[in-house]
């Protein structure tokens, strides 16, 4: 009776693993066209922070109504961003931080008046980004994260393509970027190398090694919904937030290379039992992680916006990577498994 069961749930998924594609594919066509219309309007990709825009950043060690300080301060800046910094088991509000585009002067000066206090070292702390600082960490931060992608693809297709010439090929091609800027070359022209890589490297990887190009097409749509979703929830990226997404670059690999390897190399079984091997066992390690990163953002979401920022952002990724790993790379998998038979 449980052969039967099993050899049922067999055919069904044979059934049902080519249609399980439109749902990422139908997803990714919303962020596609919801990213073009967010750039149209915002004229970037991402919202960003003064970390990476510009601008000043004042906490006030304080209690303040924050409705009451948002309805003032949209009356005299345009662009501003309020965080409030609670107590971890009380909840009690212990600092408030306020973000905005203008210098140090005229946002103190500012507060100042609505407070009635004199801001100071004792009851105050003031970051100040010029823009064209942030600009720069803004493209150094694109830099990294493309060239983490590169160096994370070349590393797939070693591991999965055959032939050390093309091996070598996709080497070369992926540390380009880096000698480039070991040399001091500078970011505007290092993108255009780095993209001009990465598409070369991607047609690479399709004609000579399918299934490692499946994995580093994974990686991407995960990276880009996540980016798309962070867009939708109005979040503003910082230099933590670019951290997130080079983590995820790496959390976005780990169970379609498992995925890869099970089916590819292992012998024992057919195609659908490696698949439903590999789903048990990579299952158990992305929900332990994202157990693990839950429980980080509910401790850290009142005191730390770095750190809020960073689980958020993972918590995301994580939850996309199931569905884009074993809707879309399983079925992608299978499907080129089945080819290669026949």
């Amino acid at each position: 009776m449980a052969e039967e069961q099993k050899e049922h749930q067999k055919s069904r998924y044979d059934k049902i693993y080519k249609p399980l594609i439109l749902i990422p594919a139908l997803f990714m066509i919303f962020c596609v066209i919801y990213s073009i219309n967010f750039y149209h309007v915002n004229n970037d990709f991402i919202k960003k922070d003064i970390s990476l825009k510009g601008g000043t950043s004042i906490t006030i060690y304080s209690q303040t109504n924050l409705q009451d300080l948002s309805s003032y301060l949209s009356k005299n800046f345009k662009d501003f961003n309020i965080r409030e910094i609670s107590d971890l088991r009380t909840g009690k509000q212990e600092a408030i931080i306020i973000e905005v585009s203008e210098s140090p002067d005229v946002i103190k000066s500012s507060l100042e008046k609505y407070l009635n206090i004199t801001l100071d070292n004792s009851n105050s702390s003031v970051e100040f980004t010029g823009s064209s600082i942030g600009q720069g960490f803004y493209k150094q931060a694109l830099f990294s994260v493309l060239l983490a992608f590169s160096l994370m693809g070349m590393v797939i297709f070693l591991i999965f393509a055959k032939g050390w010439k093309i091996k070598a090929l996709i080497i070369l091609l992926a540390f380009l970027p880096l000698i480039l800027f070991m040399n001091k070359v500078s970011i505007d022209k290092l993108f255009y190398v780095i993209l001009i890589d990465l598409l070369i490297c991607s047609v690479i990887y399709f004609r000579f090694n399918m299934p490692s190009f499946f994995v580093i097409l994974c990686a991407f749509v995960d990276i880009f919904m996540t980016l798309t979703i962070v867009n939708m929830l109005g979040i503003q990226v910082s230099t933590a937030g670019i951290i997130a997404f080079l983590m995820l670059i790496g959390y976005s690999v780990d169970s379609d290379i498992l995925l890869t390897t099970r089916v590819l190399r292992s012998q024992e079984g057919t195609i659908n039992e490696r698949i439903f091997s590999a789903f048990k066992t990579g299952m158990t390690m992305t929900m332990t992680t994202l157990a693990a990163v839950v429980v980080s953002l509910l401790v850290t979401q009142n005191f730390s916006s770095a750190l809020k920022q960073i689980f958020t952002i993972l918590t995301i990724g994580l939850l996309l990577d199931i569905v884009n790993t074993w809707t879309t790379n399983a079925s992608l998998i299978k499907y080129y498994m089945e080819r290669k038979k026949k």
